[in-house]
């Protein structure tokens, strides 16, 4: 519900969500806690709001501004559009409530614009810490027929909901062992896309290892539309220690040689990393490395392991803050944009999208025995939206769905649980995929303390370094 207009009559106050920041002498940042909408403001900013710490009618605050200000109304009319001023009478909890039920109303019917693939059932490495190997997860290679039969219902989805670009990704196992299956779905999609006005492009999450010049020649025929996010672990010596290939011997050597290769060729190719204890001591060589290479993107996901081995290479939590601080700070000296999993928690307090969680609300992932899951990382677990059929992109549109309805209770459900005291915000929510394979609820706070220290890094970082321009894959 947005802010009612302002007169001089009511009664307004500071919300109790506000934050304000002086980062440098001359900028002052504040944001809610609850609904993020950062802006920055000169020092003076401090004077305006002490003057709303109780409540007090807009007549008498422009009065007591105006002296100091001849745009006083206006400045306390973006304050309040802004949620950083709110009506006397909204109590943390009620206000708390309100975003949660609005989100919730919202997503009832997901605005779908990414569609994954899990094209491939095989790999050609045996990585340590896969996540495929963290349940009993059994798949096949799809082939182009089921892939056209989503198609169908997609295209007159995205119509029907008015949405002009749809991203199309492939995934694995390794995406590149289905070449030719996964070429031809790029070329029924671009002909589906045509037909209905829908721009579509495509990515492909890779290993990188096994390029033929065949794969290649089609990477550069269509480099206006694919992209690549290719995965690598580190310097050589950190990397070949979890990436090795079926003999256990390392890919760095070859993976570095088909990215200079795909670079060279005018392909748009990003480096994935996951955060471990075996590349912390080398996370700036790595990314001066990617750097000299030509590489303008690279995505930190934080390792997550399963077994009691693989539990002993996560990060602690004063780890993962400081890996990520020095791969920001080491990527913004190359001009390389940054980013991950781990900033969706700071993405939500400071831009103030409505609390989702973006796998399933914005994205769906197809595997080739028809299972459909709300991302890649829910592969083969109870967490799905049912086997596809043609009814699903109705039913979804109708909010029939009711596997989906299901997946986004639970997590508002969860959200509501937090209302009391100081958890009546969203700053404890991440990815919840960890809390899933903890055996928790889908919106458990397991993160809180570690995504408020994080929130309270990034708040001084140039925007350009909190909001990248390609957004955050999942």
């Amino acid at each position: 519900m947005r802010p009612l207009p302002l007169t001089p009559e009511s009664v307004i106050k500071k919300s109790p969500f506000l934050v304000a920041r002086q980062i440098s002498d001359n900028e002052v940042r504040v944001y809610s806690r609850l609904h993020g909408n950062m802006r920055s403001f000169g020092p003076e900013i401090f004077a305006v709001l002490k003057i709303f710490d109780s409540p007090v009618d807009v007549g008498s605050a422009v009065k007591e501004l105006g002296e100091a200000r001849s745009d006083a109304m206006a400045m306390i009319e973006e304050l309040y559009g802004r949620r950083f001023l709110v009506d006397a009478d909204q109590a943390m909890e009620a206000m708390f409530a309100e975003y949660v039920d609005a989100a919730r109303r919202n997503n009832e019917v997901p605005r779908v614009t990414k569609i994954n693939f899990l094209v491939s059932a095989t790999c050609n490495l045996a990585c340590q810490g896969c996540y495929h190997t963290f349940y009993d997860f059994k798949s096949q290679d799809m082939d182009v027929g089921f892939a056209d039969s989503v198609f169908k219902g997609l295209f007159p989805y995205l119509k029907r909901k008015g949405i002009p670009a749809a991203l199309i990704s492939f995934l694995g196992y390794e995406p590149f062992m289905n070449f030719e299956v996964m070429r031809d779905i790029c070329s029924r999609a671009r002909h589906m896309g045509e037909k209905y006005a829908i721009d579509v492009t495509f990515k492909i999450f890779t290993n990188g290892f096994g390029f033929s010049d065949r794969m290649f020649d089609w990477l550069v025929q269509n480099k206006d539309r694919v992209s690549l996010k290719v995965s690598l672990d580190g310097i050589r010596a950190d990397n070949d220690r979890r990436r090795v290939d079926r003999s256990g011997a390392g890919t760095y050597d070859r993976v570095v040689a088909n990215i200079g290769r795909i670079l060279s060729a005018g392909v748009h190719c990003g480096v994935l990393i996951v955060l471990s204890k075996l590349n912390l001591p080398n996370i700036e060589k790595f990314v001066d490395e990617m750097a000299a290479m030509g590489v303008r993107h690279i995505t930190a996901n934080i390792f997550c392991g399963q077994s009691d081995d693989e539990r002993k290479l996560e990060l602690s939590e004063d780890e993962k803050l400081e890996a990520i601080r020095r791969m920001d700070l080491a990527t913004e000296k190359h001009g390389i944009e940054f980013d991950g999993e781990f900033k969706f928690a700071v993405l939500q307090m400071i831009t103030g999208a409505h609390f989702t969680c973006p796998a399933g609300l914005k994205q769906l992932v197809f595997c080739a025995d028809g299972a459909i899951h709300p991302c890649q990382r829910f592969a083969g677990t109870r967490v799905n939206f049912g086997k596809y059929d043609n009814r699903f992109w109705d039913d979804l549109l109708a909010g029939e769905c009711q596997a989906y309805k299901d997946w986004n209770n639970e997590l508002y459900d969860g959200v509501m649980e937090r209302i009391g005291g100081d958890n009546a915000d969203l700053t404890g929510w991440s990815c919840p995929f960890i809390p899933f394979l903890r055996g928790q609820c889908l919106s458990t706070n397991v993160e809180r303390k570690f995504n408020e220290r994080l929130l309270d890094y990034y708040i001084t970082r140039p925007i350009d370094r909190i909001i990248s321009k390609s957004r955050i894959e999942c």
